[in-house]
């Protein structure tokens, strides 16, 4: 296995190798090694905050032939900012962060704050770029809800236009960041004040706000998840939270071509987050089955666990290079939904296996709070789950392989419905 196991992508993009130099420079100095859940649990805010100041907060927001995004090299509100950005360059962050834990992803890049950054009116994106890029203030997102998952048609919670400003109402569950987020991409259903209770939400099509965790109205609640512990987790509320007009993302009913557009990247950058830490514990099991013995013979010289831990390793070699090639084509300009989609599963699924075969190569050990195995494994279980469940992923390339043997390819209208109607599936 390669020793970073993105050497193929260096030697694809020589032009990263200064970047990539500076990420590992920066874990090498403030999370040298991988993180056991025995260990104190880093300041993952103080981190971000510190990727801020190293010009690391930045790396995704522009991509070739992408002229006027902010963060643009050259952009002179990006002194500091590597002079090599976009999606690819954001997932050899994930990767690299990954190898230290999955709770790293959010020290680089805009994270999901790259929504309001890209649809954003003039005034939100300044102040986002402000609070998140220079500042390194994290921000997170609100879409599934409580009684339907990711039923994007069955969201109930709406946004009312009064003319002058907006009101939202509803609830939102299963988020991450809950307490460090200082404000939400909020998915919800837009409708005009004579409309409240009588609108057929599910004919509403969806779009997406900005709201500001210290807004009126917001309420949070927090719960344990099983794994990714270094975040919050938990419940918002709205209760008639007033919003400006400005912080509508994109024009009335753009919520799901910005959800499409930013939940292919991200899924693919939570893939490359695993893909890490699997690597990782390959490595690590690599070095420990040379040194551990059988009688008289080294464990890497039983045949099964060679062959065991080869095809781990081969997983997530072509996991990670499925990623990457699909996030070069969306620096490029090309999108495609179903294979973003099909490769996050892939890639989770991957990385889940090789680290539940390093758990158990490291004996009883693995099974204990002194090795990184046990978190790994708990982490990348709940990024199975996030961002949509794996059979769902999968069946989404499924519906598009088989819209398209019947001799036409789906319209962004019927991939939107085969996507959600394989949501509701999921689901229930």
């Amino acid at each position: 296995m390669h020793a970073t196991g993105i050497s193929p992508l260096l030697a694809r993009h020589p032009e990263l190798g200064d970047l990539h130099s500076r990420l590992t420079a920066f874990l090498d100095t403030h999370l040298p090694n991988p993180v056991c859940e025995n260990d104190p649990r880093p300041d993952w805010l103080s981190l971000r905050a510190q990727a801020a100041a190293a010009g690391l907060t930045g790396i995704d927001l522009a991509s070739p032939g992408e002229p006027g995004e902010p963060g643009e090299p050259g952009d002179p509100t990006e002194p500091d900012a590597p002079g090599v950005t976009g999606r690819v360059a954001q997932g050899m962050a994930m990767f690299l962060a990954g190898q230290r834990d999955c709770d790293a992803r959010e020290i680089f890049s805009t994270g999901h704050a790259a929504m309001p950054l890209r649809h954003g009116s003039p005034t939100l994106v300044q102040s986002t770029r402000e609070q998140v890029v220079t500042a390194g203030k994290l921000a997170g997102i609100a879409s599934s809800e409580p009684h339907s998952g990711s039923d994007l048609r069955g969201f109930r919670t709406v946004l009312v236009d009064h003319g002058d400003h907006y009101t939202l109402s509803g609830s939102k569950g299963l988020i991450s960041r809950v307490e460090e987020a200082y404000g939400f991409v909020v998915f919800c259903k837009l409708i005009d004040r004579q409309d409240v209770g009588r609108a057929d939400l599910r004919a509403v099509p969806l779009s997406a706000v900005w709201v500001p965790t210290n807004a009126p109205g917001v309420l949070s609640e927090t719960t344990d998840p099983l794994g990714m512990r270094g975040w919050s987790f938990g419940h918002l509320h709205f209760v008639d939270t007033r919003l400006d007009k400005d912080f509508l993302l994109g024009e009335p009913g753009d919520g799901r071509r910005i959800f499409d557009e930013h939940f292919s990247a991200w899924r693919l950058m939570m893939s490359l987050v695993c893909l890490g830490a699997a690597a990782a514990a390959i490595l690590e099991s690599a070095a420990r089955t040379r040194s551990r013995t059988v009688g008289r013979m080294p464990l890497a010289g039983i045949p099964s666990v060679a062959a065991r831990l080869g095809t781990a390793a081969a997983e997530v070699e072509a996991a990670t290079a499925w990623c990457f090639t699909l996030l070069e084509r969306i620096d490029q300009g090309e999108t495609d939904v179903a294979a973003c989609s099909a490769a996050k599963a892939l890639a989770t699924d991957a990385a889940y296996r090789a680290v539940d075969l390093a758990l158990q190569l490291h004996g009883s050990e693995g099974y204990t709070k002194r090795t990184p195995m046990e978190k790994r494994l708990r982490d990348i279980r709940g990024l199975r789950i996030a961002d949509g469940p794996n059979d769902t992923l999968y069946s989404v390339l499924a519906h598009s392989l088989l819209t398209e043997g019947a001799g036409h390819g789906p319209t962004e209208e019927t991939e939107h419905r085969l996507t959600e109607d394989v949501q509701l599936l999921a689901h229930h």
